[in-house]
């Protein structure tokens, strides 16, 4: 898990750069339907840029007007001709960007250089300066044309974009930290009503892994840095197993080196050679959020896994 808070907490820059998808709309508007002729069919008054923009102004800003290599701050919502969403910026703290730096579309480094502090318009976007040909996946099909409804909040200096990240960059951690410990508990109810149906009697780590020993082994417990070598079935709260060393090796691995999730890093540690029993693991000691599908074993997000587990050796 630290690894992955590491890796996590050092892309929320990254994150600024980029449109975070809310929903997958992937819907073909196309070239058919021009932008031309939606706005006639709406009977939509907007005016329209030497660059072939179109933009509706429902408040004009007093403030100044960005100019290329300006960092601002925007509110906006992103949406398809029908009027689907499929982006807007966080409710948490508003977008901020530098102009002409490639961190958006081409469309909006053009069309924010051409409105005031403290406007707020409707930009129609023509696909070639949205997302072209390629389109995004199966969130915005090719040659789609967008409308953002965008609020211009302020022109930033250096210092103040970078305050205003670190500011992002706090709150993700802050709902991040809360999701995880939510899905904690969330999970040792599971947790807790699996072993009561299975009539497992299970103790926990100071982490928050529960354990059964049903067969007590010799030795010492495993320790990090240990040769451990066993076999196992692992199974959702369905009892249906999604991986299982039956009929294949045994699975070897030397404890610490992060070669497997770190639910079963940590648990093993209560088990000696010889011992058999379970673990179960909430899904941050597993998967975490993100469903797992590798063509093999199909898990999915926020699952907790159980693992029945035969210790063969341990050096």
């Amino acid at each position: 898990m630290g690894l992955q808070l590491i890796l996590l907490f050092s892309t929320l820059l990254t994150f600024q750069t980029t449109a975070r998808s809310i929903a997958h709309l992937g819907e073909g508007t196309g070239d058919s339907l021009t932008l031309d002729n939606y706005l006639t069919s709406k009977r939509i008054k907007a005016e329209r840029t030497r660059e072939g923009l179109f933009f509706s102004v429902h408040t004009e800003g007093v403030g100044k007007e960005p100019q290329q290599g300006d960092y601002v701050k925007v509110r906006y919502v992103g949406k398809l001709l029908s009027g689907k969403i499929f982006d807007e910026s966080p409710k948490s703290e508003p977008f901020a960007f530098q102009i002409g730096k490639q961190q958006v579309i081409e469309g909006w480094d053009i069309a924010l250089q051409k409105i005031r502090v403290g406007s707020k318009v409707t930009l129609y976007v023509p696909a070639k300066f949205g997302y072209g040909a390629a389109g995004i996946g199966d969130i915005i099909a090719p040659n789609t044309p967008l409308v953002y409804e965008i609020e211009l909040l302020d022109v930033l200096t250096a210092p103040q974009y970078e305050t205003h990240l670190r500011s992002v960059e706090n709150t993700e951690k802050r709902v991040f930290m809360t999701q995880i410990a939510e899905q904690l508990q969330v999970d040792q109810r599971l947790i807790a009503d699996y072993a009561l149906m299975h009539r497992l009697k299970v103790k926990r780590t100071a982490n928050g892994i529960s354990y059964v020993i049903t067969k007590a082994g010799k030795g010492e417990n495993a320790k990090s840095g240990a040769k451990i070598t066993l076999n196992y079935e692992g199974m959702g709260l369905n009892d249906r197993i999604f991986d299982t060393t039956k009929d294949r090796e045994p699975f070897g691995f030397t404890l610490g080196e992060g070669r497997t999730i770190l639910g079963l890093e940590e648990g093993l540690q209560q088990f000696s050679e010889g011992s058999e029993g379970y673990l179960l693991m909430p899904s941050k000691f597993g998967y975490g959020s993100k469903p797992l599908d590798d063509g093999k074993i199909v898990i999915g997000g926020n699952s907790v896994l159980v693992f029945k587990i035969q210790v063969l050796s341990i050096k």
